[in-house]
């Protein structure tokens, strides 16, 4: 029954062979980390130093810095160490993902890392992780993707060994994948590339690894038409080339023995991956182990550049350790393990910590100690082991019947992803003392022991319902350590050893998002009972979340001593939680009823998990005054974990093969982005002397600037070249900008307008040093009153006017259709009309592309200007930059290879600070880099706009129509106009979705307030707009007792009829994407639905719901100028082909889907055409990436430069024959003196709209889509989960059918996000959140700002490129994709109101039919569990959440 291990290793073969080199002759007295296999020496003077800036400042840029804080995961690498066993003289080896971003470089000392680079590459061969991910299409802008090669890595080294390999799990794969954030795909293809490979045919095998690969090319996999084909050991995928092929007939095998992919990429068959260092294994088995580590910090006043002055040790024994905090006692160290939580304070806190103490339980074996007794409960847990090997203990076969023993390895699965539980360690979450902390309470709950030591006062035991004294306080003196946790036994409570008695234990947890994320409220419930009487014998309950500090209800505990679970005690229980956990309503953290309500709910679960088991233990004449557990209770006994991962199918026409257009190819990067090949912005090269920038923002919402000093920053800090502000900005330069009206200072001069607001830029040699001077500036101010919301903007009238921004025309906009108001006078005269009014609030949502924004400028001889950004619209950058330093446009030249995402956050918001860095490098003359942090770049670039939407319809109780509706919509456009003036346009000219409602008005207002201006984001208003009108279409569904999707099915436009705005719908294909809808998996909408109700009668506490809505999209800029577009198409003489278009890649594949239009115009290969680099000297003044329109406009401009030069080259054509090759033509046409090059050119066209009568055609074309989605509801905790989410889509005759799923994938569950997660919240002390300061964005970070992991999206999950669609209005019959899918994650917000709608049956009090109610967007864990009421909630279901709008 007991065990006690050491948790030093993990178990798996040697990565060495026989002929590696021999590594004996290094220094042996240098300390080192080695990186892919080479050793790199380890210099004093870098204690800050972090493995990604250590890594990437060696080049190695495929581990990218995405957040900075260990939530994104785009920084993951693969560390390995090496123990040796004396005993059996063997090695074993342990391999953890970890976040490179919060690791010091020192704690990797003696150590092995892996970078994606150490796989391998595109030219020389790519690893299976990495051919798997890319060849699945699960990479998209590619940012992420060598974080999740990196996470599969770590678990297939760990799953590995020759007598057992590769038992891994789908639910393996995704849990591997928990700490890692995907904004583009969706997450299926991802994981389905990964379960495909890993666990359905195994192709990562000993034998592959060893180069023995006959037997793997003997396997086989089923492809999607069910045959069997081979596949290749080394991809993992279908062999298509014929090297599976056993004979080898067909094998397209090089000479070297690669393979040779259709995309010129060259895989190896046998895997090569870097060998684990000898010196490292000597150093194992002659010094034991890791040796101990002192490091002064260089010498920071001689040399204060490169020397950051941080003193680090790493004992290697308790008695070292004592004698360091002995001698450096309380401030004077600071003891680090996984530095998750201390590197975090350290950044974005500005703590300093010049001493640090590096405490590992693989250094120091008492605190690495696990001992845990089955039988009895009893565990002893050392303060330095990881919480992966806590969870692991906890987890295993024999763990698995003690009660106490799950609950702490489920609370950790949901605590943080994988990366931060390989290096968190037990003793650090205990002593951090958080108070939301996950396992504290559990802790309290379970009175375990906390073991402290100091080398004067030696042992010292802490009971943990007395460590925890204040905030982040602990009962721990200067010289003392946390060295183990002890649980006492079951009955060891003061309980008479004689009864006979059984425990009960559960943990509870609710955060935003179930996976990787912090707790609002976690619990711990403790009950022990007498199973002869049925008498609680011992209770106790610890929270988090609730308070300063996780506390423990003392007095419900005593309190149920001695009572038998019956409805009076389950009464008594729910009144003394409402009293001891009560939260003020102004507590920092907010949310004050939904916490006290989730304390009383957690309690509620217990109590019936405790029910459920004692009526079968407890003598049976005890047991019938039990509380009666009824049968439609117990779903709520379940935890809300998924039943799988996320799968599903993909439906589209195959096209006849040897067309390239239609072809489902991959993505034209995939396979560098997934080895980390792929340079974006801050990967790329800096030039010679190149310095680095950071910006000084503002600290207040509003207010005037009384004083700047600079002084201490430019003096103080070493290696700082100056400060520059708008004084610095040339005599003949213009310090305002902006997209659309110039109202946007590049330097605030005399007043700033909102947190964030750029007043100077610093630069400095180090980007470190740069962002150490900014905070030394002091600047003053005298402070004005913000208004933040739009409520406020509304009461004080603050609106964009035409006047405002010195344009006619811009703003005041409103469209109508037919007579509203005569419909509405109509409601006195007739019984069948009625008339309802409600308000709609959207809130807003974080781009959070996973590359930052970055730049960098350099202004070289004759004032040029080359600057490379990550922007969507590199004219824009050209404008601004020659504005400012007031040169010619023809001198700056703006680039753009590639971005990490954009989603129209970087179209007009990330000029601004390259322009900011364009005036120090102009006086300066030298180049300039800047990499804006995650935390700034969301605190000050804007977001999706809020929305509130003002209503009135009417309908007729008859025909069940609408007959008309007038709405007001107000966006908050924050404190310059940027683009939400056309934002708002759009948002008028969708707000009535997909239906015809004859009699519509609509009018709209763009709020001038002081949070950061709010910009474009997939849809660009679209989808506010459609929500205002959805809401609008599902409360008259309720109000008529009607099913919400016959109701929507009614009024759907059908082909030809006209919109509000006067257009006619021509090819209009929302009914049949709505037919083929329905038809999925044999199930009408009815049929549906009626499951669900029956589900919903049977469960009380769990509640699903269903929705279906339609999507109908506008595509064209609303701007008629911006139409336009244009490619340089140049044919060399090889055959191959080269493009640039003004288009930017993002990830959406928008150069794929022109090679393949090229390729198919030109009748060459797909990969003899290679799209170049965005860049403003090739293409001039090009429109933005934006509007869903790129890939039609820039296709239809190099199909048309296309069909110039073949058109040239037809005579020749045609004399040399049609078995010519095109090289062979190419030639010819060469030596007859005929260009070889064109410039396309596309024009827009059937567009014609003047607002000033709000009639005409602003869209070219429109695509079509429909989604139902099935949700299930914790009505206790307002948990949800999407269980099934259908979708079919007019894409047209789709160019790239994979690309195109890819992005609705994406586009739905980006939607998703902002229908159930996304939530910003700032700083509002007049009408939202007041314990945040005025105008701070609190969600700037992926700490407290969640978008969807693969956790979040629907379990199962289908989507159908509906069958048979053209477009004669695009190239190639093709629709825009990029936007629309975004637009249908309103049927999951439906289908949780849904779901609501039947918990709120359950209440007494829901008497009235049709009755509605409102749910602000997002919905939220708290907004879903108030609106669900019931008589466990605190506070009324009608409560007003406070919201960001």
């Amino acid at each position: 029954g007991t065990t006690t291990t050491t948790t030093t290793t993990t178990t798996t073969s040697s990565m060495d062979v026989n002929d590696v080199r021999d590594q004996e002759n290094e220094a042996k007295n240098c300390f080192c980390v080695y990186v892919n296999g080479k050793r790199c020496a380890l210099r004093d003077g870098i204690g800050e130093t972090t493995a990604l800036e250590f890594l990437r400042g060696r080049g190695l840029t495929g581990t990218k810095l995405g957040c900075g804080e260990g939530g994104c995961g785009a920084c993951t690498v693969v560390v390995s160490s090496v123990s040796y066993d004396a005993r059996e003289d063997s090695y074993s080896y342990s391999h953890k993902a970890v976040n490179a971003c919060l690791t010091p470089i020192y704690a990797l000392e003696g150590h092995h890392v892996i970078t994606v680079e150490g796989l391998g590459n595109a030219r020389d061969g790519m690893h299976p992780v990495q051919m798997a991910i890319a060849s699945a299409h699960g990479s998209q802008c590619g940012f992420c993707t060598p974080g999740f090669v990196m996470s599969m890595y770590a678990l297939l080294l760990n799953s590995r060994n020759k007598s057992n390999e590769n038992r891994i799990s789908p639910r393996d794969i995704e849990e591997a994948l928990s700490g890692n954030l995907c904004r583009c795909t969706g997450y299926r293809p991802i994981l389905k590339g990964f379960v495909d490979a890993f666990v359905e045919n195994k192709v990562y095998s000993q034998e592959t690894i060893d180069g023995d690969i006959s037997n793997a090319f003997k396997k086989s996999m089923k492809v999607s038409d069910g045959t069997m084909v081979p596949i290749c050991a080394s991809t993992g995928q279908p062999c298509t080339n014929g090297c599976g092929d056993t004979d080898g007939e067909n094998s397209s095998r090089t000479d070297d023995g690669k393979v040779s992919e259709e995309n010129g990429t060259n895989t190896n068959a046998a895997i090569k991956e870097p060998l684990f260092p000898i010196e490292l294994k000597r150093r194992a088995k002659e010094e034991n182990g890791l040796v101990t580590l002192a490091f002064q910090g260089g010498n920071a006043m001689t040399h204060p550049i490169h020397n950051d002055g941080v003193k680090w040790h790493r004992p290697t024994s308790l008695k070292e350790l004592l004698d360091l905090k002995d001698a450096y006692p309380g401030n004077d160290s600071k003891i680090v393990c996984g530095n998750t939580e201390i590197g975090v304070e350290i950044k974005f806190k500005k703590a300093s910590y010049p001493r640090r103490i590096h405490v590992s339980g693989n250094t120091i074996e008492e605190l690495g100690r696990i001992s845990m007794n089955y039988d009895n409960g009893e565990a002893v847990f050392g303060a330095a082991i990881s919480l992966s090997d806590l969870e692991h203990a906890c987890s295993s076969k024999e763990a698995s019947n003690v009660e106490r023993f799950i609950a702490i390895s489920k609370q950790l699965k949901w605590f943080a992803g994988r990366q931060i539980r390989n290096v968190s360690t037990l003793g650090g979450n205990i002593v951090t003392g958080s108070p939301i902390s996950d396992l504290n309470p559990l802790w309290i709950a379970l009175d375990a022991i906390f073991v402290v030591t100091s080398k004067q006062g030696g042992n010292r035991y802490v009971k943990a319902r007395d460590f925890f004294l204040a905030y982040r306080k602990v009962d721990l003196k200067p010289d003392e350590i946390l060295k183990q946790v002890e649980l006492k036994a079951f009955n060891d409570s003061g309980i008479s050893s004689t009864t006979t008695g059984k425990e009960y234990f559960h943990e509870y947890k609710q955060s935003h998002r179930r996976e990787d994320d912090i707790a609002i409220v976690t619990c711990g419930t403790r009950a022990f009972f007498d199973t002869s009487t049925g008498e609680c014998l011992d209770f106790s309950i610890g929270f988090g979340g609730l308070s300063f500090k996780t506390i423990f209800c003392s007095q419900t505990a005593s309190g149920m001593v001695g009572k038998r679970m019956t409805k009076e005690t389950l009464d008594f229980l729910m009144s003394a939680i409402e009293k001891e956990c009560l939260v003020d309503e102004n507590a920092p953290g907010g949310m004050a009823q939904y916490r006290t309500t989730l304390a009383k709910s957690f309690v509620f679960k217990f109590f019936l998990h405790c029910v459920g088991d004692l009526r079968s233990v407890v003598n049976t004449s005890s047991s019938s005054t039990l509380y009666e557990l009824q049968q439609n209770e117990l779903s709520s006994l379940g935890r809300n974990e998924r039943q799988s991962v996320v799968s599903g199918a993909q439906y589209f026409t195959k096209k006849i093969t040897g067309e390239v257009v239609g072809q489902p190819l991959a993505h034209k990067s995939a396979h560098i982005q997934a080895t980390g090949e792929a340079v974006y912005c801050d990967d790329a090269a800096k030039p010679e002397g190149c310095l680095h920038a950071a910006l000084v923002l503002s600290t207040i919402a509003h207010g005037k600037i009384i004083s700047v000093d600079s002084a201490s920053a430019v003096e103080d800090v070493p290696g700082v070249l100056g400060y520059f502000s708008a004084k610095d900005i040339p005599q003949n330069g213009s310090n305002t900008i902006g997209p659309i009206a110039h109202d946007e200072e590049i330097f605030a001069t005399e007043y700033v307008t909102c947190v964030g607001q750029v007043i100077g830029v610093v630069v400095a040699e180090t980007r470190a040093l740069a962002l150490k001077a900014a905070d030394a500036v002091k600047i003053e101010y005298d402070i004005l009153e913000p208004i933040l919301s739009i409520e406020d903007a509304i009461a004080k009238k603050s609106y964009y006017t035409d006047e405002m921004i010195g344009m006619k025309g811009m703003l005041g906009h409103a469209l109508h259709s037919g007579n509203v108001d005569e419909i509405f006078a109509n409601e006195d005269n007739s019984s069948d009309i009625k008339i309802i009014s409600g308000s709609t609030r959207v809130g807003g949502q974080e781009h959070f592309y996973l590359e930052p924004n970055a730049c960098v400028l350099e202004v070289t001889d004759n004032d040029e200007v080359i600057t490379t950004s990550s922007t969507q619209c590199p004219m824009k950058h050209q404008a601004y930059i020659a504005d400012c330093l007031g040169f010619s446009r023809n001198k700056v030249t703006c680039k753009a290879k590639r971005l990490g995402g954009g989603f129209g956050g970087k179209e007009s918001r990330s000029g601004f600070m390259n322009v900011a860095i364009a005036v120090p490098a102009y006086h300066l003359r030298k180049p300039v880099s800047l990499v804006l942090d995650r935390d700034v770049d969301m605190q000050i670039t804007g977001h999706r706009h809020s929305f509130r939407g003002d209503w009135k319809a009417a309908f007729d109780v008859k025909s069940e129509k609408i007959l008309a509706l007038d709405v007001k919509i107000y966006n908050n456009a924050g404190n310059s106009l940027d683009l939400s003036s056309s934002v708002l346009d759009r948002a008028l000219l969708h707000v009535d979705s997909a239906y015809n409602i004859p009699n519509l008005r609509a009018e709209g207002y763009c709020c001038k307030t002081n949070l950061p201006s709010n910009t474009a984001f997939r849809g660009f208003g679209g989808p506010q707009g459609i929500m205002i009108g959805e809401s609008v279409m599902d409360d008259v569904a309720r109000h008529l007792n009607v099913a919400p999707d016959v109701f929507r099915e009614n009024h759907l436009y059908h082909e030809g009829d006209i919109t509000h705005f006067g257009q006619k719908l021509i090819d209009c294909q929302v009914r049949s994407c709505w037919k083929e809808l329905k038809s999925k998996r044999e199930a009408t909408f009815a049929e549906r639905r009626k499951a669900v109700e029956t589900f919903n009668q049977m469960s009380k506490y769990k509640k699903r719901g269903f929705a279906a809505t339609p999507a109908k999209f506008g595509i064209a800029f609303t701007a008629l100028f911006l139409n336009q577009a244009g490619a340089l198409v140049n044919v060399y003489l090889d055959g191959t082909v080269g493009i640039s278009i003004g288009g930017v890649e993002m990830g959406q594949g928008l150069f794929t889907k022109v090679a393949q239009i090229a390729a198919k115009n030109l009748g060459v290969r797909f990969e003899d055409v290679h799209v170049l680099e965005t860049s403003t000297e090739k293409i001039p003044n090009a429109s933005p990436t934006a509007a869903s329109a790129s890939s039609d406009m820039y296709g239809d401009a190099t199909e048309d430069a296309c069909l110039q030069i073949m058109e040239r080259l037809k005579p020749i054509q045609e004399k040399m024959g049609k078995d010519a090759s095109f090289k062979d033509v190419v030639n010819s046409a060469y030596f007859q003196r005929i260009d070889l090059s064109a410039h396309g050119w596309h024009v827009t066209k059937n567009l014609n709209w003047d607002w000033s009568v709000g009639k005409g055609n602003p869209f070219n074309y429109y695509t079509y889509g429909a989604a139902c989605s099935e949700v299930e509801v914790d009505c206790l905790t307002g948990d949800v989960n999407v269980l099934r989410t259908d979708i079919v889509m007019d894409v047209g005759d789709s160019i790239n059918p994979a690309l195109d799923i890819g992005q609705v994938e994406g586009g739905f569950a980006q939607g998703l996000g902002w229908i159930l997660l996304e939530e910003l919240k700032y700083g509002d002390s007049q009408n939202g959140h007041n314990w945040i300061k005025d105008g701070v964005n609190f969600t700037r970070g992926p700490g407290t700002y969640k978008i969807p992991t693969a956790n979040d999206v629907p379990e199962e999950f289908n989507v159908t490129l509906l069958h048979d669609s053209k477009n004669p209005r695009a190239v190639q019959s093709s629709k825009a994709v990029g936007e629309p899918p975004f637009l249908l994650g309103n049927s999951v917000y439906f289908a949780v109101k849904d779901a609501i709608y039947y918990a709120r049956q359950e209440d007494e009090e829901e008497v009235e039919e049709g009755k509605v109610f409102n749910l602000d967007l997002p919905c939220t864990p708290e907004r879903v569990r108030i609106a669900c009421g019931n008589a466990f909630a605190y506070g009324s279901r009608n409560y007003k959440t406070r919201i960001t709008i």
